[in-house]
């Protein structure tokens, strides 16, 4: 199948996670980047004659869109949006570009009532591990140690609801590091030190009320064989198994948690392990474009 992929891809995130998905899986891609050359859309698919136009939550892709769908009627579109809000009303400036699309891809599974109303072939998608990137690091150097080595490492940006949680960690005996927009942003295999060399990786995933939706972060952290420590919502446990990571509620749920785990380093261990196999085998984002393509398999 050929398949013309509408996503950022100077990132090195999203987009070529996706690419190397589709490609893994035998399908011929193209891709733009939908972010930086969204005008581009229509003349590379005029080229390209895909089966199958893939997008991201780019507005201005609305009205090349409508001309792909106007000039390839046999293509199929969709969209996958794998950022969160509370509500749908986030996202107005996306309604053209969802209605336009055949199927419409979504993170937050609380949603999917209200997305329906707007497009009926909305699905749940959770985001995956780019497991060509993220996993066990190649190599661990004494510099390695000397800036990652911790018990509880964090890496994001301090937004609603972490403040307390982070303050609560601060006051205990410790040796905690954060990164992310308290200092130097970690990706790629620096993430996979960050994550090795912390004895716990915390996540506090925002919008917890949207449910089956955590931070791709949490991927990155098993998929490199961190022991994970994020806070709780419904439904977290449908998206990874419970023998996989743990969870907190309250601040003080966290400290206490915290303390059991640096003192159970063998049963971290195991879950860690659990965590790292389980990600592998069930959820990168090989997994996640085989769960897009089984929902649209009617029509495709």
């Amino acid at each position: 199948m050929k398949v013309l992929l509408l996503f950022p891809m100077a990132d090195g995130q999203t987009g070529p996670a996706i690419k190397h998905a589709f490609e893994n899986l035998g399908h011929t891609v193209k891709s733009v980047d939908a972010k930086i050359y969204p005008g581009a859309s229509y003349l590379s698919a005029h080229d390209f004659k895909p089966d199958l136009v893939f997008c991201s939550r780019t507005a201005t892709l609305a009205p090349q869109i409508l001309k792909i769908r106007a000039e390839f009627k046999h293509a199929m579109v969709c969209t996958w949006l794998v950022d969160t809000r509370t509500t749908t009303d986030h996202w107005k400036h996306l309604f053209p570009l969802i209605t336009a699309s055949n199927y419409f891809f979504i993170v937050a599974s609380r949603l999917i009532p209200e997305w329906k109303k707007i497009n009926p072939n909305t699905f749940w998608l959770p985001q995956g591990l780019q497991d060509e990137i993220y996993g066990r690091p190649k190599i661990i150097t004494d510099e390695d140690r000397q800036k990652y080595l911790c018990d509880v490492s964090f890496a994001g940006s301090s937004r609603d609801p972490r403040g307390p949680f982070l303050d609560n960690i601060e006051q205990m005996n410790i040796h905690f590091k954060k990164w992310g927009n308290f200092g130097q942003k970690i990706y790629n295999e620096e993430h996979n030190k960050m994550v090795a060399l912390s004895k716990i990786n915390l996540a506090c995933s925002g919008w917890p009320e949207n449910e089956k939706t955590t931070s791709v972060r949490n991927y990155k952290i098993m998929g490199a064989g961190g022991f994970l420590l994020e806070l709780y919502r419904k439904g977290i446990y449908e998206i990874f198994p419970e023998d996989t990571l743990d969870c907190y509620k309250t601040p003080e749920d966290l400290a206490e948690k915290i303390r059991y785990w640096l003192n159970h380093e063998e049963e971290r261990k195991e879950i860690a392990a659990s965590g790292y196999k389980w990600i592998h085998e069930n959820a990168t984002y090989t997994h996640r474009i085989e769960m897009a393509l089984d929902y649209m398999k009617a029509d495709l």
